[in-house]
């Protein structure tokens, strides 16, 4: 039997938003790439549903449902549905840009749980 995992788009926008960050959701379908893009500000990424591969600072992750990826502004990144399926994903930028864009070699990762 499968597990699955729900998460409630309100509570982690508002967790989000607290700390600075907006909230929208992105749909993909199976094969859709997000190539080399430079963030101009922080970002957070949150998968929904669906399978995605994330490739930054040289390591290539596959973030569980629910886990909270921080994205650094300047730190370059790829997003890629590896799945089969349309992936489903939250994802936000810090209202205000951060200093000046300097890449770093880390990233955070959370797992989201509902308060």
């Amino acid at each position: 039997m499968e597990s699955y995992s729900i998460i409630d788009r309100s509570t982690v926008a508002k967790d989000w938003h607290a700390r600075g960050f907006s909230c929208g959701v992105w749909i993909d379908h199976a094969g859709r790439e997000w190539r080399d893009t430079i963030p101009e500000m922080d970002e957070m990424f949150m998968v929904m549903s669906g399978e995605l591969e994330l490739e930054i600072a040289g390591e290539r992750i596959q973030p569980s449902v629910g886990e909270e990826i921080h994205i650094p502004s300047g730190s370059p990144y790829t997003i890629r549905n590896i799945g089969g399926t349309t992936a489903r994903w939250l994802y936000g930028q810090k209202r205000t840009p951060s200093a000046p864009l300097q890449p770093i070699n880390s990233f955070r990762i959370r797992i989201h749980s509902p308060l």
